[in-house]
């Protein structure tokens, strides 16, 4: 994703589909970012865009912008959370060139990781679930753009994280399970994230199979070109969620390598199947 939208010039336009408070934060980028959402509260914890960049608050299915005026769409972990996806896609259609380029980052709707989330945010707002192939399917036939390239994403359980910090001072108006959740020993959500972190992968090295998978990165070209699949990060901070091949991270010791994002200090696994 950052790669492609390094490729770009001044004057050529980013939509960042569905933003929340930005998926590429602190990127200098020489063209316009345009970061689009429907929630009101999607920027309030933004930081300030930068010069040239703006905020827009509009649906997907009926965006402002002039045919053919994108160059470069990114979905990052927000179509799980569209209503109308197919009419949301059309309009993905109709604002890119005809050499535009996607970029879609999705969770595996039928995955350990996507299940654990749904049942302890009670849905979490994931209005989509996806497989592999029907989401390529889905997105090709409806914006016109061939999958080039695409990655498997590997999880950090990162939100069990993200959940054990906020229940430290629980804010008003949680859902009746996080209620009950937060009733538990402040330190078990931890806990239980440092199980599934290292367990998944465990299980995955030893019986081949996939419960540490998050989902998929898909780079879709109008363009076209050959189909590569990228290689997988099996490490990924558990305090950031930001997968990193290690061999290029400050190891510590055999068994731990430091963030290289936010120098948190994790669990450290041998690569393995495509990953690095």
């Amino acid at each position: 994703m950052e790669d492609w939208i390094a490729e770009l010039e001044p004057g050529q336009r980013v939509l960042d589909l569905g933003s929340g408070p930005g998926s590429v934060p602190g990127l200098q980028a020489r063209c316009t970012v345009i970061a689009l959402d429907e929630d009101v509260d999607a920027f309030v914890y933004a930081a300030p865009p930068a010069p040239g960049h703006c905020r827009v608050f509009a649906r997907g299915d009926s965006m402002p912008f002039a045919p053919g005026s994108i160059d470069l769409v990114i979905c990052h972990h927000s179509m799980e959370h569209i209503t109308g996806l197919e009419e949301t896609l059309a309009e993905v259609a109709r604002v890119m060139k005809p050499d535009g380029r996607v970029f879609v980052s999705v969770p595996d709707g039928h995955g350990l990781c996507d299940a654990v989330y749904r049942c302890v945010f009670e849905g979490g707002g994931h209005v989509n679930r996806f497989r592999r192939e029907e989401l390529v399917s889905l997105v090709e036939r409806t914006v016109g753009a061939r999958l080039v390239r695409w990655q498997r994403l590997y999880s950090s359980f990162v939100y069990l994280w993200r959940l054990a910090e906020m229940l430290k001072e629980p804010p008003p108006g949680l859902s009746q399970r996080l209620m009950a959740i937060g009733r538990l020993p402040r330190r078990s959500v931890a806990a239980a994230q440092r199980i599934l972190y290292s367990g998944t992968r465990i299980a995955d090295r030893t019986f081949h199979t996939s419960l540490a998978l998050y989902g998929w990165a898909f780079w879709f070209d109008r363009r076209g070109g050959e189909v590569a699949e990228e290689p997988a990060y099996v490490n990924v901070c558990r305090f950031c969620g930001v997968g990193q091949q290690v061999a290029a991270a400050g190891r510590v010791g055999r068994r731990k390598f430091r963030c290289v994002n936010c120098n948190g200090l994790n669990p450290y696994f041998k690569p393995f199947g495509n990953a690095i």
